[in-house]
């Protein structure tokens, strides 16, 4: 064993051998960083997806919500209900701008935040609700932020 270690430490052999395995080597490791680039891209599209339906879920539930409170008269259940679709909303803003939502998935995030945002700006009972609910100027920083940033 000792012999073949000194035979490969030969300083004739090395450059040689280094030269090898740089040809081999560097197509092997892009390659490897390719694939991984790719797999990222695929959870990222994942993880896209897997927002994106969520959202859709839980706004679409709140939705729903607030409009059998309104048909039932029950202001106070109203209001909550406004409350927690405005921090829905808040909250897919926020993942929309942090970049989390891509691909088509995307996409159809971006359409279902302006259709919901075209439904408040249009609600004059909701707007003046949100107004109320407005407590510091960093509340529904989110929105703002996304109305300005987003093509509608």
């Amino acid at each position: 064993m000792t012999g073949i270690v000194d035979w490969l430490l030969e300083t004739q052999w090395l450059p040689g051998a280094a030269n090898l395995i740089t040809v081999v080597g560097f197509p092997v490791a892009l390659l490897g960083l390719f694939a991984v680039g790719r797999q990222m891209r695929n959870d990222g599209l994942a993880v896209s997806a897997g927002a994106v339906g969520d959202m859709r879920t839980s706004i679409m539930s709140r939705v729903e919500r607030l409009s059998e409170a309104g048909e039932r008269g029950d202001t106070d259940r109203w209001e909550y209900e406004v409350a927690e679709f405005t921090n829905d909303l808040e909250m897919a803003c926020a993942i929309y701008l942090d970049g989390q939502m891509s691909g088509r998935t995307g996409e159809l995030a971006r359409k279902l935040i302006i259709d919901v945002l075209d439904y408040v700006d249009q609600n004059e009972d909701v707007k003046l609700r949100l107004e109320t609910l407005k407590h510091t100027d960093d509340t529904f920083k989110n929105i703002r932020e996304f109305k300005a940033k987003v093509k509608r």
